[in-house]
């Protein structure tokens, strides 16, 4: 039996150490892409179509890869950076609740959350060190339940905490340990209840898409991009298309168009 180790994994560059800012963007893209591939066929289409729902699985991965590259950048604009995400996860809330009213409970928070969370965590720990950190491991420990539903809960703020960590200058000696919670983290993100009673399906539409396809994107947008390509994308459009998007889909079922049971 082959067991993947963290030199393992640091191998197959899971966790580039960095890419151009165009080549940043363009991951974006791909994501917000698949991102809306996933929202068309969770509210729109009955049945769901495998396809669409394999490749809507690295959305969720590559925002997470794209938000832990960025969010050391400056370490005394931590707290700004989490103000901020506070407030979009707070704006589009709204319409993530009339966009998703048919398929989760009232409670269910949005994936800003997630990043708003881990966030602040890292922030208060820049700021107030072991103390902060607690408090904060507290903030995120809050949050597992109303993520759960609709934002990948656990699974998902452990993946976001560990690539936070892999992107930590200050904490290169747990980056080992790190990209190996976040592999585990990657392989629980969806469906992970499902392996016993359906495992082909599970492995074949959820578990390798979600572990591959990151992979792949990011791999391919290297290949194309020159190392020196400049931004191409709007300051702030992530939270203007993420919230934008669902306040359109809620808009539309509210206008009778056909939405899942």
């Amino acid at each position: 039996k082959t067991v993947i180790l963290p030199d393992q994994i640091r191998q197959l560059n899971l966790f580039p150490a960095g890419i151009s800012p165009a080549a940043l963007d363009l991951v974006k893209v791909l994501a917000l892409m698949a991102m809306l591939i996933d929202h068309v066929n969770t509210l729109f289409i009955t049945p769901l179509d495998p396809l669409m729902y394999a490749l809507g699985r690295m959305a969720f991965p590559l925002f997470t890869l794209i938000w832990a590259m960025n969010v050391h950048g400056n370490p005394e604009r931590l707290q700004h950076r989490a103000n901020r995400l506070w407030m979009w996860a707070l704006l589009t809330q709204p319409a993530f609740m009339l966009a998703f009213r048919h398929q989760l409970p009232g409670y269910a928070l949005n994936i800003l959350f997630v990043f708003a969370a881990v966030t602040q965590l890292l922030a208060l720990q820049h700021r107030y060190g072991k103390k902060g950190l607690m408090t904060g491991v507290m903030i995120v420990a809050a949050l597992i339940v109303p993520l759960t539903p609709g934002s990948f809960g656990m699974a998902g703020l452990a993946l976001a905490c560990s690539l936070a960590v892999v992107y930590s200058p200050a904490m290169e000696k747990w980056h080992r340990a790190a990209e190996l919670v976040a592999v585990i983290s990657l392989a629980c993100l969806n469906g992970v209840s499902y392996l016993v009673s359906a495992p082909a399906d599970t492995l074949l539409f959820v578990t390798l898409p979600t572990l591959v396809l990151p992979l792949l994107a990011v791999t391919l947008v290297q290949k194309h991009t020159g190392e020196d390509g400049q931004r191409f994308m709007p300051r702030n459009f992530f939270y203007f298309a993420y919230a934008g998007h669902l306040l359109l889909a809620g808009i539309l079922l509210c206008l009778n168009m056909p939405a899942r049971a």
